[in-house]
């Protein structure tokens, strides 16, 4: 009988938690809390986002990504300021402090990636990268 130390979930799992300690660690000499990152990362591609639309693109739920975006709004990293054209949307925005932390989260996560993929071939990434989409969209067809 395997143990279950030998299954994929498990293995998953370990995977996920060393990564999150890995990325905790570094982000935390960005002055960042864990998932702030992803938020930075949205606001960056398309800034002024509403809380639900982060939400929603994130998979969190409305609570979390308020809590998150007032903890950043405290530090100087985004502003909220409420939609032109409907006042019950609240928009999020970079600060120059949040743009500036662009280039080193954007590393951080590089870095992290290769030492991940380490001794990978480029054929064995996109097979991890899409065997794991797979198993998301596995999972999601459950809900």
């Amino acid at each position: 009988m395997q143990s279950f130390e030998e299954d994929i979930s498990y293995a998953l799992i370990q995977v996920i938690k060393e990564h999150r300690r890995q990325a905790d660690e570094a982000l935390k000499q960005l002055g960042l809390h864990a998932s702030q990152e992803f938020l930075l990362f949205l606001l960056w591609e398309d800034d002024g986002l509403s809380q639900s639309q982060l939400a929603s693109r994130l998979k969190l739920e409305l609570p979390t990504i308020t809590k998150s975006v007032q903890r950043m709004e405290r530090v100087g990293l985004v502003k909220r300021r409420l939609d032109e054209q409907d006042t019950r949307i609240s928009r999020v925005y970079l600060t120059e402090q949040g743009r500036a932390l662009y280039e080193p989260a954007m590393k951080l996560w590089k870095d992290l990636e290769a030492r991940t993929c380490k001794h990978m071939t480029e054929l064995e990434q996109a097979l991890l990268r899409r065997l794991l989409q797979q198993a998301l969209a596995n999972l999601s067809l459950e809900e």
